[in-house]
């Protein structure tokens, strides 16, 4: 079915412009407020659908040149959401998006603290690769490979290691995987770096141990590129979409790298969760430092590597972190002594299964929760209320599990939901990073 005329009034979660045409919301993605569009239904259902745009006749506020071949393609690369707009307008869309979905808390938001670049921001990446050793990202909602020239949210060398890598591939004989067939051998590109991109993993994801000529590739790419400091070959001999696998080699160098944020030394694994935008963590920690006190005591769940918990661990009493990978807190336990805490310590284990044997023993003043998308687990929220602790900072990369979320906690009057930030850790995308701070009521 074809729209011939729809304008788009607002932003939805999800990043999608949202026009309404004989009854129904129609979600487009790649269009702005003010777009007077033609667009294609995708799929229909009983009172929404998705579209695609057709024709653009108007353009709405904001709007700019994308300048990226992959984000302007028929099906476009999936790693950004709007790339066709100013930064400004960017961060206003995602004020927006935290006033409609908070509109109880509506007095208490802040506005989207930028980041501090809006290109090049991130320290990870991992890139699927395709037919003839091609890669790049996917295509929304799709498996297919939208290659690149050049991403404006990675470093550039990121890019230009992929492509002398395809190089030596090309000249190896190696076999791109094949998703359909499971067959083949490199299925992903994983690149991680530090701040200052002096130091650099190399992360070849394949479907078997055998990488043919691998010694060749890995003189080859390393004397190209000096601050390469390890490459690691995971291997990943399941059909699945999960990129690792469970087993690795260790094919030149170390598995980990060195960043720095507070002026803290990180060792952060090569499997490590660490946030991508280190610029906007430093924002994050420097509010998060205004809502603890010097005699504090601090749980640290999620903890991964432990990184905001010992970032915090000059200006507080004590801290426990709580990691489910045992290897993120070698990492963690390594980075505290490194920098000579002794008054943090980490458990390995489910935040679940282990806070409620911890806090027999050790009265919090302060919790720190940082989960991955899906949130917090309503059994954890409920023991949290159980335990009473009198602070709560709670930073969320999903503003929608964190609305479910503060339901939990806040019921019943149990705790007082004081303030609610949002941090632009995604620039060009729809994503959005908020700090909720609670206290026990």
């Amino acid at each position: 079915m074809i729209i011939d005329r729809l304008t788009i009034q607002k932003m939805a979660m999800g990043g999608n412009g949202l026009g309404f045409f004989e009854g129904k919301a129609i979600f487009v993605p790649r269009t702005a407020i003010g777009d007077e569009i033609s667009a294609r239904i995708t799929v229909s259902k009983k009172d929404h659908a998705f579209a695609q745009v057709i024709e653009y006749h108007k353009r709405g506020t904001g709007v700019i040149e994308s300048k990226c071949g992959a984000f302007d393609a028929e099906e476009a690369c999936g790693g950004c959401d709007w790339l066709m707009l100013d930064y400004e307008t960017q961060i206003r869309y995602k004020e927006m998006l935290m006033q409609e979905l908070f509109k109880e808390e509506r007095e208490l938001l802040g506005g989207c603290i930028p980041s501090g670049r809006q290109f090049h921001y991130r320290n990870k990446v991992y890139m699927p690769v395709g037919k003839d050793l091609s890669y790049g990202i996917y295509a929304w909602h799709s498996h297919a490979i939208v290659s690149h020239e050049s991403c404006l949210n990675h470093p550039p060398v990121f890019d230009e290691i992929a492509d002398y890598l395809m190089q030596l591939c090309h000249k190896a004989n190696v076999e791109a995987y094949d998703e359909e067939k499971h067959s083949g051998c490199l299925r992903h590109i994983g690149l991680r770096c530090n701040r200052d991109v002096s130091e650099i993993i190399l992360i070849l994801v394949c479907r078997s141990a055998r990488l043919p000529f691998s010694q060749i590739i890995v003189k080859g790419i390393t004397e190209r590129f000096p601050q390469i400091k390890g490459i690691v070959q995971n291997i990943n001999r399941a059909k699945t979409n999960v990129i690792l696998g469970a087993e690795d080699k260790l094919l030149f160098g170390q598995n980990y790298l060195i960043d720095h944020l507070s002026d803290l030394s990180f060792r952060i694994g090569y499997r490590s969760f660490w946030q991508v935008n280190t610029s906007t963590m430093e924002n994050i920690l420097s509010v998060m430092r205004t809502m603890v006190n010097k005699h504090a005591k601090v749980i640290d769940a999620y903890c991964g590597i432990g990184a905001i918990g010992l970032s915090l661990a000059s200006e507080i009493s004590e801290l426990i972190g709580i990691e489910e990978e045992k290897e993120a807190v070698a990492d963690a336990e390594e980075t505290a002594k490194n920098n000579g805490f002794t008054n943090a310590r980490f458990i390995a284990g489910k935040f679940e299964q282990v806070f409620n044997d911890l806090v027999r023993d050790f009265q919090a003043d302060v919790i720190i929760l940082d989960p991955p998308r899906s949130g917090v687990a309503a059994s954890a929220l409920w023991a949290i209320r159980k335990a009473r602790i009198p602070k709560i900072l709670y930073l969320s990369c999903s503003p929608m599990s964190l609305h479910r979320d503060l339901k939990i906690l806040t019921q019943d009057q149990c705790y007082r939901l004081c303030s609610l930030n949002s941090f632009d850790m995604f620039p060009n995308t729809w994503h959005i990073e908020t700090l909720a701070v609670l206290e026990l009521s």
